[in-house]
């Protein structure tokens, strides 16, 4: 016969499924009632179907848990522990062969070495052996606690649950756990009076002086009576709250302090011994753990989000460099450098008379169609895309990262942006495709993060980024323009026709320009498949 029952339950719970279907809820007409907020009034049911039993949720708000996984439909074996709402439920099936010893081997069903060490309510119930109830508390403690670690969904509820169960074995009439802020001071993440979470207007007032002390000498503290222990006698809340015993402990892990566990009790003298303080300090630890993980796990999702924002406009390269400098620096400093770049523009011909001809959705859709295309030329050449505008594309070459031949990769990507274009031309219907031009130059530019404490971008100022921008409206439609010290890095690379002398609109001197016809050597393999990333540990870093 099957049966189930709770485990630390207020009402115990026992029933055994006499019936195929046994359902579990908050309305008085399901089989096993359980009184509880986080329960829905048809939670789940447990059904046995071809001689075995099945737990199935029923749409709850909560969900359940069964070995402290979220199942939806899951098979039952004896033994396992079902977690719904606030209540943990034992499934167990008494129709199961009885275990055998092997050779030698001991085989014991998990459930009676649980009773037996005090693991269960059973267990917690039974006429213990003398002096043997309070460990098999304090292991029962440990063990529920190191339960929450893996099922706790939030660092606050893991919090609460270890104050509850602490309150269990330890005679504390108040208790309080503090967690040090980014600043280093003390703040109340939860509290407690009488095992019980005080009422919103009452703010539980506890000793900072002993709370201080703990974190300040990374020790427990045990005072019998504080009001006369010459360690606190200048704690001035010691006296105004009448605290006798108090017993605080740092929560720790490794060599870090976290936080406090403070508990006191203001009525009676001697109230904590060093079993207690024993036990505080494993279930502290065991808190600090659960803190690391939470932190770690939010670093992680930053990092995330971080490196998704980035790979928009970085290439890989770039995008490691520089959630390396964040993890190091915690911020992008506005920091800027002089560096050489290479500046590109690329420019749409004959935009506004296109825009005139489309409606406003169909002309988003074909703006973020092209960008996303151009963007991956330039992203798999190594460069950066500063900037969309209007419906000019600025990328840069040679910063955050510098390849050493950023001018060839400038040159190539926009080769290859050419050829992505025709290929672009072809998938649209003919009324809306388009030509572009572009232009590239190289010089010494301002390099960094630069913008307001709300928004901040990494771009690059200075003369060679408007001489890029004047030689792309120069262009003629799928032509490259190129300065001549553009051209002095990448010659005989490149198949090139000289300009001449230009004039340039906004430019008192001309400079003398040339125009990108293609590669030397067709047979040349990509430039980009050839280079070496830099040392990103030991190699630039960003300005």
């Amino acid at each position: 016969m099957a049966r189930i029952y709770s485990v630390g339950a207020g009402n115990p719970i026992s029933l055994e499924l006499k019936s195929d279907l046994i359902r579990i809820g908050r309305l008085p007409d399901n089989d096993i009632v359980l009184n509880d907020i986080l329960i829905s009034r048809r939670h789940c049911e447990i059904r046995r179907e071809g001689g075995k039993w099945k737990i199935a949720d029923l749409g709850s708000l909560n969900g359940i848990y069964v070995n402290n996984l979220r199942v939806s439909d899951e098979p039952l074996a004896s033994g396992d522990v079902i977690v719904v709402g606030n209540f943990q439920l034992v499934f167990e099936d008494q129709d199961r062969p009885s275990p055998q010893a092997l050779e030698g081997e001991v085989v014991r069903p998990v459930m009676e070495l649980g009773n037996e060490l005090g693991l269960g309510a059973a267990a917690l119930k039974a006429s213990p052996k003398p002096g043997q109830a309070r460990e098999s508390k304090y292991f029962y403690t440990l063990y529920q606690i190191g339960c929450a670690l893996n099922s706790a969904n939030s660092l606050k509820e893991l919090i609460k649950l270890s104050l509850e169960l602490i309150f269990q074995v330890i005679n504390a009439e108040r208790g309080v756990i503090m967690l040090l802020d980014e600043k280093g001071e003390l703040q109340v993440r939860q509290a407690m009076v009488q095992g019980k979470s005080p009422p919103e207007n009452l703010e539980v007032q506890v000793s900072k002086t002993i709370a201080q002390r703990a974190i300040l000498e990374k020790a427990g503290i045990i005072t019998s009576d504080a009001r006369y222990d010459p360690r606190f006698q200048t704690g001035q809340s010691i006296v105004a709250f009448n605290i006798r015993s108090a017993l605080c402990m740092p929560i720790w892990e490794r060599d870090q302090v976290r936080g406090v566990i403070y508990l006191d009790n203001l009525m009676q003298t001697y109230a904590f011994n060093e079993e207690d303080l024993r036990l505080l300090a494993a279930i502290a630890n065991q808190v600090a753990i659960a803190i690391r993980q939470e932190t770690l796990q939010e670093q992680m999702r930053q990092d995330a989000i971080l490196r998704a924002n980035l790979s928009r406009f970085h290439s890989p390269d770039v995008v490691n460099q520089i959630a390396q400098q964040v993890k190091q620096n915690q911020e992008l400093h506005h920091q800027v450098a002089e560096r050489e770049v290479t500046v590109l523009f690329a420019d749409i011909c004959g935009f506004t008379p296109l825009s005139e001809k489309m409606r406003p959705d169909e002309l988003a859709g074909l703006l973020n169609d092209y960008f996303t295309a151009m963007s991956q030329v330039i992203l798999k050449n190594k460069g950066t895309v500063d900037k969309f505008i209007g419906d000019a594309v600025m990328a840069i070459f040679g910063a955050p990262i510098s390849y050493g031949n950023d001018a060839e990769l400038a040159v190539f990507a926009a080769l290859e942006m050419l050829a992505k274009v025709e290929e672009f031309r072809n998938s649209i219907a003919e009324s809306k495709r388009f030509s572009i031009r572009i232009g590239v130059n190289t010089g010494i530019v301002v390099a960094g993060y630069m913008g307001s404490a709300q928004r901040i971008e990494y771009t690059v100022l200075g003369d060679p980024v408007n001489i890029a921008a004047r030689l792309q409206d120069l262009a003629m439609p799928n032509s490259i323009y190129i300065g001549e010290s553009t051209y002095n890095r990448v010659k005989g690379l490149f198949h090139t026709k000289d300009l001449g002398t230009l004039n340039l609109r906004g430019k008192a001197h001309k400079i003398r320009g040339y125009r990108v016809l293609g590669m030397l050597d067709p047979n040349q393999a990509r430039l980009a498949q050839h280079l070496q990333p830099p040392d990103l540990e030991n190699g630039p870093e960003l300005p």
